[in-house]
């Protein structure tokens, strides 16, 4: 198990290296602060201005396929079914726990962990700030009072 977490670490490490060689980024950097291995899944966490890209990601790409009916039809059958799956998965493991099964704490963090992502992106979709229309869809941005509304002719 450790082995294949490494190897997972150092799959993510090639991808960040070779990021970084196509982002102007400084020369130099601080070494890393090992304390930050103190709390890792809060130095994991996104920043207010990222979690846009999640939220706006997805509307954008609906807003996109509206031009096709049969893509319009899996686009919301996918949506229903990702958010049945996601509210049974979560009930079963609420279940488990409540009743003292055994389980295993890892799995069961990181399947809460993407199944939070799932419903963040499933309520992105489903959240919008003034009345959406034909021509027109908006949401709000994390970490501020402002919205971003979206022309979905000039988009398409």
């Amino acid at each position: 198990m450790h082995q294949k977490l490494h190897d997972r670490i150092k799959q993510s490490l090639a991808v960040a290296h070779k990021l970084c060689e196509s982002t102007p980024t400084p020369q130099y950097t601080a070494a890393p602060d090992p304390s930050m291995l103190e709390n890792i899944l809060k130095e994991c966490e996104d920043t207010d201005f990222w979690m846009n890209f999640r939220k706006a990601a997805p509307i954008m790409f609906c807003v996109a396929v509206e031009g096709d009916k049969n893509l319009q039809m899996q686009r919301d059958m996918s949506f229903i079914e990702e958010l049945l799956k996601a509210k049974s998965l979560l009930n079963l493991m609420d279940d488990k726990i409540e009743k003292k099964g055994l389980f295993d704490v890892v799995d069961y963090s990181c399947a809460q962990k993407m199944l939070e992502n799932k419903l963040q992106i499933l309520n992105a979709l489903n959240v919008s700030v003034e009345e959406d229309g034909e021509d027109r869809v908006s949401f709000n941005l994390y970490g501020t009072n402002k919205s971003v509304v979206i022309d979905k002719k000039l988009l398409k």
